[in-house]
């Protein structure tokens, strides 16, 4: 895994005042947010905290702040349920997300995570994209997620992730944690914390429509 470079030529607020210079920077954009897992297919669970949890309350703040810079925003569940009919495979779930996507148009598609690894050691967020494309929304992600909760994170990576291979906009996952670490699982169940994390992404966000 590769460190990700910086990717604006400003500190964020500067050029958040500078550049953007209103209220909805985001109007015409359209993002499509996928809190991972759901329902039968929770995820990482660790410590009595589910990541499908984790995953949607992040998405949910995400969501706000996105709609209130003026971004159309779709996300594949609301709710802690899976995508796929009942007696489907988890790679029905997972195209259930990238249909979600494409009937929404979306200029970008961003799934969220946490990671689960023997190491409880190990903490701070990764990003992943489709190899051979959308790096600059993994790494503009990255760049401002690892600035808002001063962590030093692990970079972006490419990755196969079915839900990056298979939507043909641009998309990226982000591992915005691990629940496998006591410390750092306290921290991603606690709203506070979620909305930095929230803060973070849509940061990034406003990044790459920025320097796309």
């Amino acid at each position: 895994m590769r460190p990700c470079k910086i990717c604006h030529q400003k500190d964020f607020g500067e050029w958040y005042d500078d550049c953007i210079g209103e209220d909805k920077p985001l109007v015409n954009h359209v993002v499509v947010l996928d809190p991972g897992h759901g329902g039968a297919y929770s995820g990482a669970i660790n410590y009595g905290f589910r990541e499908s949890d984790i995953n949607l309350a992040v998405a949910r703040k995400l969501r706000k702040k996105l709609k209130q810079a003026g971004a159309t925003v779709t996300m594949t569940r609301t709710r802690d349920v899976n995508l796929a009919p009942p007696g489907a495979n988890l790679d029905a779930d997972l195209q259930a997300r990238v249909d979600v996507a494409k009937r929404a148009k979306a200029d970008i598609f961003v799934s969220l995570h946490v990671d689960d690894i023997p190491n409880i050691n190990l903490t701070g967020p990764a990003s992943y994209f489709p190899k051979g494309r959308s790096y600059s929304l993994a790494c503009a992600i990255q760049t401002h997620l690892t600035e808002e909760i001063c962590a030093e994170g692990h970079g972006v990576s490419p990755a196969d992730f079915y839900v990056l291979v298979h939507n043909e906009m641009p998309a990226a996952l982000i591992e915005m944690g691990y629940l496998s670490n006591p410390a750092e699982a306290l921290c991603l169940v606690d709203s506070a914390y979620q909305n930095l994390l929230a803060e973070g992404i849509f940061k990034g966000i406003v990044s790459y429509f920025l320097y796309e």
